[in-house]
């Protein structure tokens, strides 16, 4: 009995069985068995309107087992279904009109049937509709401004390679921020299950409310644990025990306001979320099976990785982007040890001192191994690498560069560089039309271009951000005001970022043929500079979250990863309606006075209209 109970044909059948009694005692105006109301001389026999009453009962279900059919089944046989219960309806209505004065109960039905008959023509096409869209539909047409339901092309195509079960849990917490941002990353899970339903399950768990499960996912995954922050994601990939997992906590996800702060009834909280990089970078990290090693240099005053307060001096934020992306961070002292052999990347961050001549020999072997380097160097300070970079074809010119239009109030040397179509560059692409924050920075020259011939014909040197045409390198900040002086001040636009990369070999090409080159790419990725020895500070990112996304574009690129390019933050903005008792008094009273008022006056006009 309970496994017969349990099919959903005994219920569909059941609530058919009701719904029809419900009808026909409705229309007839009285239960199968009971004498209904007089009916009138002109008036068709009982046993004819009991049936035509039933037919239109039937009819009327047929519709909406048309809808049931359309939307748990098969839309081609929902159709057949439809028409038939639409066309008996519609033909019983016609052919009894002649009756409408004569049976009050034929009258009713007929009443009735019409207004049903209009609804569920109306619900019917749009059931039709959404079916054929989602079922037999391309791609969602994303309205938002922010794109909150896409995501974007590298995220889809690494969701569909996905070779094992993939799982990811989210535990919120309980505070007002928490809420705010589970909303917006439960959103973005929601498009990575839809990307690969096969693949991908979601779970949410509530710590307190859970305690058990909560424990037992602890002891598989002790990052869980460590909660602050309004939550993490753990994601596990594959099955079972032996699943390996990342665990990503929100506030690696987030870029919150300046304050930090999020009142329980904020009418707008504003954050700009970096969700879909860190989903996705984890995901290839799992599927990768071991975290690519970057090893910043120290011992040269260059800026803390552990330190991430705001006014502090460090580079943590970046530190902990990359630590959420899946990538093993380490310090590398030259003075002491050699650069290791599992360096994927080497990366240079504002040396105060200059390198030894045997720290510059060992960056120079690595380099010659055509290991990849990220530097942030300016030409106020020496470093010890200049004699590096020109055999890389690039220099610094003089001069610090300044912007009155696109610069920090009072600050001339904090100048916005903006990311123009004009230099297309994997590193900027997704990037474009944004402004990246440089203080003082210095002009690259690109040896090779204007006269000056390239010390190593094997390289090319790529301009990958320029200064705005308003801009010029200073030669004398201490003068004010700070102008532009023809002769000593060289005139913008000035480069301030630049790629070099292997040019592409040719194997057998007769002279004047194109290179041929494995898929027809440029050569591999050797080096990436920009002239901002601060641009990565803590304070600087908070104040411009781009300099972060260039950075990590840019890693992406040196270790040959364009997987992990292309995924642009988000600005996420949550409004709430607040209003006090007297605005929300008016926000209801006005349009209900409104709307009666209306009522009254059409009914009036009605009333002139047809005493006259």
């Amino acid at each position: 009995m309970s496994a017969f109970l349990s099919r959903t044909e005994v219920w569909v059948f059941a609530l058919a069985t009701a719904a029809f009694l419900a009808l026909y005692w409705a229309f007839r105006g009285a239960p199968i068995g009971q004498a209904a109301d007089d009916e009138g001389a002109d008036a068709p026999r009982a046993a004819y309107r009991d049936r035509v009453i039933a037919a239109v009962v039937v009819g009327l279900l047929l519709i909406v087992g048309g809808a049931y059919i359309a939307l748990a089944r098969s839309l081609l046989w929902s159709i057949p279904v439809f028409a038939i219960g639409f066309g008996l309806v519609l033909a019983l209505i016609v052919f009894n009109q002649r009756y409408r004065h004569a049976s009050p109960a034929l009258r009713r039905t007929i009443d009735l049937s019409n207004t049903a008959l209009t609804i569920a023509l109306v619900a019917g096409i749009l059931i039709v509709i959404n079916v054929l869209a989602f079922r037999y539909g391309g791609r969602a047409i994303d309205l938002t401004r922010e794109r909150t339901f896409s995501l974007e092309s590298l995220t889809n195509n690494q969701l569909k390679a996905l070779d094992r079960p993939v799982t990811f849990t989210l535990i919120s917490g309980k505070s007002p921020l928490a809420a705010l941002q589970s909303e917006r990353i439960q959103q973005v899970l929601d498009l990575y299950k839809a990307a690969n339903p096969d693949r991908i399950r979601l779970e949410t768990l509530d710590p307190y409310a859970e305690p058990e499960k909560f424990e037992a996912i602890v002891k598989r995954a002790p990052g869980v644990a460590v909660t602050q922050g309004g939550g993490v994601i753990l994601i596990e990939y594959g099955a079972g025990e032996k699943a390996a997992f990342s665990v990503i906590r929100n506030s690696e996800l987030f870029d919150l306001p300046t304050s930090g702060r999020v009142e329980d009834q904020a009418a707008l909280f504003e954050s700009t979320f970096h969700g879909e990089t860190a989903i996705t970078s984890a995901l290839i990290a799992l599927r990768e099976g071991k975290k690519p090693k970057i090893y910043f240099t120290t011992g040269h005053g260059e800026p803390s990785l552990n330190e991430s307060r705001p006014r502090e001096p460090g580079i943590g934020v970046w530190h902990a982007r990359l630590a959420a992306t899946g990538v093993d961070v380490a310090e590398l002292n030259l003075i002491e040890t050699e650069v290791p052999a599992d360096a994927s990347l080497l990366v240079v961050v504002g040396p105060k001192s200059p390198f030894r001549t045997e720290e510059v020999s060992k960056i120079r072997g690595y380099l010659d191994r055509g290991s990849p380097a990220l530097m942030l160097l300016g030409s106020q300070e020496k470093t010890g690498l200049e004699e590096i970079l020109r055999s890389y074809n690039i220099d610094f010119g003089r001069g610090t560069i300044v912007d009155r239009r696109l610069s920090a109030p009072g600050r001339p040397q904090f100048v916005y560089m903006p990311m123009t179509p004009d230099l297309r560059h994997p590193i900027v692409d997704s990037l474009i039309s944004r402004f990246v924050l440089m203080p003082s920075a210095s002009p690259i020259r690109i040896l090779g271009f204007g006269g000056s011939a390239p010390v190593n014909t094997n390289l090319k040197a790529t301009p990958l951000l320029r200064s705005s045409t308003f801009s010029w390198a200073e030669s004398d900040l201490a003068k004010r005001p700070v102008e532009f002086d023809q002769g000593p001040d060289e005139k913008g636009p000035l480069t301030v970022g630049v790629t070099v990369s292997e040019k592409p070999k040719t194997e057998g090409n007769r002279e004047g043929d194109k290179p041929r080159t494995e898929g027809n790419r440029e050569g591999d990725p050797r080096l990436v500079l920009f002239s901002s020895s601060t641009m990565a500070d803590n304070d600087l990112i908070q104040e411009e979250p781009i300099n972060q996304d260039l950075l990590m574009n840019a890693i992406a690129w040196l270790r040959g990863r364009p997987d992990l390019q292309g995924i642009a933050p988000r600005t996420h903005v949550s409004m709430t309606l607040l209003a006090d008792p007297v605005l929300r008094f008016r926000l209801i009273m006005v349009p209900t006075v409104m709307a009666v008022l209306l009522v009254i006056g059409l009914g009036i006009s009605t009333y002139v209209a047809r005493r006259e």
